[in-house]
C-alpha cells in the first residue's frame, strides 16, 4: 500500500524524532479554606456590634423609668433604643491596615530587587519543518513570552518587580542541545527558573546539577522530583498519576472485562509506570498474562522495530488479547500492524490525547488504529480550549501586542501548542507571586506546594502542594474516529486519585 510505504520509511527513519515530538505536542476553583474564611468574617462583625449595644441600653433604662406615665412609653422607648443602634452601626470600623510592604530583596541567582529573570527552553518548530519535514505547530514562541512579560510588567509585575524572559530554542534530538540551552539559561542568561519542553531527563540539567526550579509542560515523574530536591515541577499531570488513573477508570468502565492483559512499557523508567498498575489489575481480578518491555529505544530504528515486533510476537504467543501499554503510542501499533495481529490495544499515554496526525505520520490503517482507544490525562479540544477565559485573555495580550498576523486557531497543533505556553507561563508567575519578595530555590518550592487548588489556562481543578508538583488532575477516554484519522475525547473529564 502507498501509504503503508511512505509510513514505514518515516518510521525507519524518523521514527525515534516522531516519539520525541509527540511528546512536545503532549506539553502542549474556589478552595475550601478560602470559603471558610469568607464565611468567619460576618461572623466576628456580628459579635463586636452585639456587646457594645447592650451597654448603652442598660443605663438609660434607669433614668426613664422614673419618667411621667402620662407620656406614653412605647414611642420615647423605641426612640433612644434605635438611635444609639444605628448610631452604633454607623460608627466605621477600624480602618483596614494598608498591606505591609513586600521588602524586595536580591536574594537569589536570576532575582534582583527589581527584576527576576525567566528563562523559557522552547522546541523549535521551524527548525523540526526545515530539517524534518513535520510541521509540530508553527507560531512565534519569543513574541508570545514577550506580549505576555510586557503585559505583566504594566499591570506592576511581580510585587513590583518586572520579569525579563530570555527564550531560547533547541531540538530535541539526543542530549546535546537540550545541554546547550540549559547551560546558556542558567550560565550565560543568569535566569533563576526555567519554563521548559525538554524531553527524557534533560530537565535534570536546570534542577539536579544547577539546584534551579523548572517548570515544565511535561515529565515529572517520581526519579526526577527525587533527583531534582522539589524542584521539578510541570502543569500535565505527573506521568505514574496518568497511567494510575487511566488504567482505574478502565477497571470501573469495564475495559479490561474478560481480557487477557498484557502490560507493555518501553524505557527502563516506565517501569516505575509498570509497578503501579499491575496491583490496581490484580485487586480487580483482571487477568494479567505478564509485563513485557523490548528495551529503551536508540537511534538504529531497525533495531528498535525488531525489538518490539519479537515483544509483539512474543506475547501473541502467550495469548495476550488486549495490551496496556503504559509507554509510546507509536511503536507499539506499528509493530502490532507489521506482524498482522488482531489485537486491542489500551493506551494511558498522553500522547493519544494531542488530536495530532498518528495514524498518517506512522502510516497507520485504519483497521489497527480501530481497535486503540486511550484513557489518559485530559486536554481540552481546539474548541474547548478557545472558549476557556485563560486562553481568551492570553490570546488576546498577544493579539494586543504583536505586529505580526493573528494566530491561527484553526490549527489545532497551533492552539495546543499556545495553550500550553499560556498555561505554564501562568503557573510559574503564580508561583512567583506567591513566594513574595525573598525569592529563592526553597521559597519557590514551599510557595508553590502552598498554592492548594486553582485554574490555569484551559484547565480547570489544578493543584499543587507537598505531594504533588504537578498541577493536572483530570484524565478522559479518547477513541479512534476514521474520518478525521486522530483519537477524538468522548464523555467528560473524569477527577482522579493522588498518587505519590
Amino acid at each position: 500500500m502507498p501509504g503503508m510505504n511512505r509510513g514505514s520509511k518515516t518510521v525507519r527513519k524518523w521514527w525515534w524524532l516522531l516519539v520525541a515530538l509527540a511528546l512536545v505536542a503532549a506539553a502542549c476553583g474556589g478552595n475550601d479554606d478560602d470559603g471558610a474564611a469568607d464565611t468567619a468574617e460576618p461572623a466576628a462583625a456580628e459579635e463586636q456590634t452585639d456587646a457594645p449595644a447592650e451597654e448603652p441600653a442598660e443605663e438609660p433604662a434607669e433614668e426613664t423609668a422614673e419618667a411621667p406615665a402620662a407620656e406614653p412609653a412605647d414611642e420615647p422607648a423605641e426612640e433612644p433604643a434605635d438611635q444609639p443602634a444605628d448610631e452604633l452601626a454607623e460608627t466605621p470600623a477600624e480602618p483596614t491596615p494598608a498591606p505591609t510592604p513586600v521588602e524586595l530583596i536580591a536574594s537569589y541567582q536570576g532575582v534582583t530587587e527589581t527584576e527576576i529573570a525567566i528563562g523559557v527552553a522552547a522546541i523549535d518548530p521551524v527548525q523540526i519543518n526545515e530539517m524534518f519535514g513535520s510541521d509540530i505547530g508553527i507560531f512565534p514562541v519569543h513574541d508570545l513570552y514577550a506580549a505576555l512579560s510586557e503585559d505583566l510588567n504594566q499591570r506592576g509585575g511581580i510585587h513590583g518587580r518586572n520579569v525579563v524572559v530570555h527564550v531560547v530554542s533547541f531540538l530535541p534530538i539526543g542530549t546535546a542541545d537540550s545541554e546547550r540551552v540549559c547551560t546558556e539559561l542558567i550560565e550565560d542568561k543568569e535566569v533563576f527558573v526555567v519554563i521548559g519542553q525538554f524531553l527524557e531527563d534533560n530537565a535534570l540539567c536546570i534542577t539536579e546539577l544547577h539546584g534551579h526550579p523548572y517548570v515544565g509542560h511535561f515529565g515529572e515523574n517520581t526519579e526526577r522530583q527525587e533527583r531534582s530536591n522539589g524542584l521539578f515541577f510541570a502543569t500535565e499531570m505527573k506521568q505514574t498519576r496518568q497511567r494510575v488513573g487511566g488504567t482505574t477508570e478502565m477497571i470501573r468502565a469495564g475495559d479490561l472485562d474478560g481480557y487477557r492483559v498484557g502490560i507493555y512499557y518501553e524505557a527502563p523508567p516506565d517501569k516505575e509506570y509498570a509497578d503501579a498498575v499491575q496491583p490496581l489489575l490484580d485487586e480487580a481480578g483482571i487477568n494479567v498474562v505478564g509485563v513485557y518491555s523490548p528495551g529503551a529505544p536508540t537511534t538504529d530504528t531497525v533495531q528498535n522495530e525488531q525489538n518490539t515486533d519479537n515483544i509483539s510476537t512474543r506475547m501473541e504467543a502467550d495469548g495476550v488479547d488486549l495490551i496496556l501499554n503504559l509507554s509510546n503510542v507509536y511503536g507499539i501499533i506499528g509493530s502490532v500492524q507489521r506482524i498482522g495481529w488482531d489485537v486491542r490495544i489500551a493506551h494511558t499515554n498522553g500522547q493519544a490525547a494531542d488530536r495530532l496526525t498518528i495514524a498518517d505520520d506512522q502510516g497507520l490503517e485504519d483497521e489497527y488504529m480501530a481497535r486503540t482507544f486511550a484513557v489518559t490525562t485530559n486536554k481540552p479540544t481546539s474548541e474547548e480550549a478557545l472558549a476557556d477565559p485563560g486562553v481568551q485573555e492570553c490570546l488576546g495580550i498577544f493579539e494586543e501586542r504583536s505586529s505580526d498576523e493573528p494566530l491561527d486557531t484553526t490549527n489545532d497543533d497551533i492552539v495546543n501548542g499556545v495553550v500550553n505556553h499560556c498555561r505554564t507561563f501562568a503557573l510559574t508567575v503564580k508561583i512567583l507571586e506567591a513566594a513574595g519578595g525573598n525569592i529563592t530555590p526553597e521559597t519557590f518550592k514551599a510557595a508553590a506546594e502552598g498554592l492548594g487548588t486553582f485554574d490555569l489556562p484551559a484547565m480547570t481543578g489544578a493543584s499543587l502542594s507537598p505531594d504533588k508538583h504537578s498541577a493536572g488532575s483530570l484524565v478522559r477516554r479518547y477513541e479512534y474516529f476514521p474520518e478525521v484519522r486522530t483519537y477524538l475525547p468522548v464523555g467528560e473529564p473524569i477527577p482522579t486519585d493522588p498518587v505519590q
